[in-house]
């Protein structure tokens, strides 16, 4: 049987190795970063995004970062393109648990897996004084954040949420340890979520299958997410937009697939805009964002490459003026663009008004001599 002819192209790749320099921890982090589709695309304006920092990162980025992709695709994106940080581990129990000591009720035989534990508070100021602000300075972000935790990750994430609540705007809490030091952040959460004001923050919950084993004291572990479930019913925090989910069909090893996809969407839920909707009333683009932005306690708006789609749309099935409408919206947001002056001149030739299109074409030559 003949081989076909196979050809070399470029590499697929999802993202790039780094390391950083910590002096609050003593040594050198690696992370890995990946930056969304439209990051390096000359046809638009340079925009920032939001930040994701992925805790476990070795062992999640590659499916945190695919399912991401997914959920941004073509015009009915339920979720903004976004910064991943994969954040990789040197000393896992050290860094994300928060005292020292463990469980010794708990894989007695084993309690060596917990002697260096108790490093949480380091690993936050970590995050807070040299990663935050490295990503920021190095990258276009636009300063809405989240952080995705699983296990002992979801443990840090609980604790970030009660102590340090603006670090993040949301979190993905992911079968968190909860049992950790006789419950330590239950019991701080119950003096804590009466008192403080969440404004502002959005957490999703998930919580895996836990087969109930006699003589198996593991079983502290979904109790205690139960109980961190009750107390979220319970106190009904300031301001915290919160979502539980079970997962009958999942351990604690797969949950993160799942609870990664459902929680992106809690978290931006009402992202999506109906395109024909859309077409048939602009504004509806604005007022949609606009709830978002309210919804979030952060402002969010149309992507250029998300308004340049349905304008050009409009333009193709015959809606001239709904496009100019739609570019119009796209120039208010994005006033220095070249593109959007040149699509409206476009929109403007098609409606037959040849002057405001030559008025839209020298706007689009002057940007680009900027």
């Amino acid at each position: 049987m003949a081989m076909l002819p196979v050809f070399s192209q470029e590499n697929i790749s999802i993202g790039k190795k780094y390391s950083l320099p910590s002096a609050i921890l003593g040594e050198k982090r690696e992370f890995w970063i990946y930056l969304p589709k439209d990051y390096y695309n000359t046809t638009y304006k340079p925009a920032r995004y939001p930040v994701v920092y992925l805790l476990d990162g070795d062992v999640n980025f590659h499916t945190f970062t695919g399912i991401q992709e997914m959920l941004t695709q073509g015009p009915y994106a339920s979720i903004p393109q976004m910064i991943v940080v994969g954040i990789l581990n040197t000393d896992r129990t050290r860094d994300l648990t928060p005292t020292a000591g463990g469980r010794q009720a708990y894989y007695d035989s084993k309690a060596t897996l917990y002697q260096n534990s108790g490093g949480n508070n380091h690993f936050i100021s970590f995050l807070q004084q040299e990663l935050r602000p490295y990503i920021d300075s190095a990258y276009r972000t636009s300063g809405y954040n989240i952080l995705d935790g699983h296990s002992f990750g979801g443990l840090t994430a609980v604790n970030i949420l009660l102590h340090h609540t603006k670090l993040f705007n949301a979190y993905i809490i992911v079968d968190p340890s909860l049992w950790w030091d006789q419950q330590l952040m239950l019991r701080q959460a119950d003096s804590l979520f009466p008192r403080r004001d969440f404004s502002g923050a959005s957490i999703y919950v998930a919580m895996a299958h836990k087969e109930v084993v006699p003589m198996d004291t593991a079983t502290d572990h979904p109790m205690a997410i139960r109980a961190f479930e009750k107390q979220l019913q319970r106190f009904q925090p300031k301001g915290l937009r919160w979502q539980f989910r079970y997962y009958p069909d999942e351990d604690h090893g797969t949950i993160p697939v799942p609870a990664a996809f459902d929680g992106l969407k809690f978290i931006y839920s009402g992202h999506q805009v109906h395109v024909k909707q859309a077409v048939a009333d602009p504004v509806l683009i604005t007022r949609h964002y606009d709830t978002l932005s309210t919804r979030l306690g952060f402002p969010f708006r149309p992507t250029e490459s998300y308004l340049d789609w349905v304008g050009n749309y409009c333009l193709r099935i015959g809606k001239t003026g709904s496009a100019i409408t739609i570019f119009k919206m796209a120039a208010a947001y994005y006033p220095q663009s070249a593109h959007v002056y040149s699509s409206l001149a476009e929109a403007y030739r098609k409606e037959g008004n040849q002057q405001q299109a030559r008025v839209y074409v020298e706007k689009a030559e002057k940007m680009k001599e900027k």
